[in-house]
């Protein structure tokens, strides 16, 4: 007989670009899935990966009036649905869903940390306060799941849980889908070099960073454009601050893409501003195409890349080490080439979500198992 799983994110983008393939194995190996979030964009997509969705509002940042509506909604879709496991993602639906799923004492609790909250903020009252959220919230569930050896490495330091409660299970690519491509959805001179960028447009991707970086490389760089994908609140503020930099027709802001990998595949070098990251999956999407990448030195991303062998590093909050970090591939074609050739074959070998997706249902049936 199988599972009946309740997965839990605050927004549907997650399940989205995260779980898909997750929730696919465990559909053909005969255990149901059922996803709770708010569905904003993509609950059609969603549709074909499920057997069950509720719609499931828990605010991003701490909104104490609808956090409480948020945790009740919850609550009633688990006495509704009452599956065997819940496994939440993201730090707002995971302490949620972890509270929610003891009070009505769910058989199994899984959270995926994909990144400690605690790193999104330089404050050290908040700093404070996130760590000792995740330890109460670690408490409540029976096993946590992170993404990068950093994140393993940070929770045991901090506290947060036991080791024995902890398993370190990387994300992947479904990697077959990696081989055919379609055109780039822009239209560029022949000439045209382009660096490119895919994520949300929020504080912790760093976009401004980038722009302020383009702006030291579009003068010596005549032929560079820069395409930055992704949706997001900052869309606007970003744009402003384009046209101030005096990169219109330069810096190109092409909202959601949803042919990523075509995108991807039609740069010449791809480039990731974080200011923190769980894993940097879009690192790893570039890296299996063959790209050159540049990236900030945060979380996950030192899983990925070994600086001057399958990419390059740039620190954090630096546009000017940023924009040297490009100037040197742009430099040197066959050192790019060279971390483009290394950077794929990690990728390839270490990547795949076949593997990290048979991982996490070994890990479901384990703790189901009878003792």
């Amino acid at each position: 007989m199988g599972l009946r799983t309740l997965h839990v994110t605050t927004i549907d983008l997650t399940a989205h670009c995260f779980l898909r393939s997750t929730f696919d194995l465990l559909r053909r190996q005969g255990h149901e899935v059922a996803l709770a979030c708010d569905f904003q964009q993509f609950q059609a997509e969603l549709a074909d990966h499920t057997d069950r969705m509720f719609q499931v509002k828990i605010p991003r940042q701490i909104r104490p009036l609808q956090d409480l509506r948020g945790l009740a909604q919850l609550i009633r879709v688990i006495r509704l649905y009452k599956p065997q496991i819940i496994h939440s993602h993201t730090s707002k639906a995971g302490f949620t869903a972890r509270l929610a799923a003891w009070l009505c004492d769910v058989p199994l609790i899984l959270h995926t940390i994909h990144e400690l909250p605690q790193n999104a903020t330089r404050s050290p009252f908040k700093k404070w306060l996130y760590r000792a959220m995740e330890r109460v919230a670690a408490g409540w569930c029976d096993h946590l799941i992170t993404v990068s050896r950093v994140n393993q490495e940070q929770i045991l330091r901090e506290g947060i849980c036991r080791p024995e409660k902890l398993s370190l299970i990387p994300g992947g690519l479904q990697l077959q889908s990696y081989h055919t491509r379609g055109p780039a959805p822009w239209s560029l001179p022949a000439d045209a070099i382009v660096m490119g960028m895919a994520g949300r447009l929020e504080p912790a991707k760093g976009h401004e960073d980038l722009l302020r970086a383009f702006a030291r490389l579009a003068p010596p760089n005549p032929r560079l454009h820069l395409m930055i994908m992704g949706s997001g609140p900052l869309r606007r503020p970003l744009e402003q601050l384009r046209d101030e930099l005096g990169l219109q027709g330069r810096a190109h802001f092409l909202g959601w893409v949803d042919d990523l990998i075509s995108a991807l595949a039609a740069l010449d070098l791809f480039v990731l501003s974080s200011h923190y990251e769980g894993l940097g999956v879009v690192l790893l999407e570039a890296l299996a195409l063959g790209r050159p990448v540049v990236s900030t030195r945060v979380g996950g991303t030192q899983d990925i890349i070994e600086d001057g062998v399958t990419g390059l590093f740039a620190p954090a909050h630096d546009p000017a080490g940023l924009a040297r970090a490009v100037q040197r591939l742009l430099d040197d074609p066959a050192l790019a080439a060279r971390l483009a050739a290394a950077g794929q074959e990690k990728v390839w070998r270490d990547y795949s979500a076949v593997d990290a997706d048979q991982k996490i249902l070994d890990l479901y049936l384990k703790l189901t198992s009878p003792p």
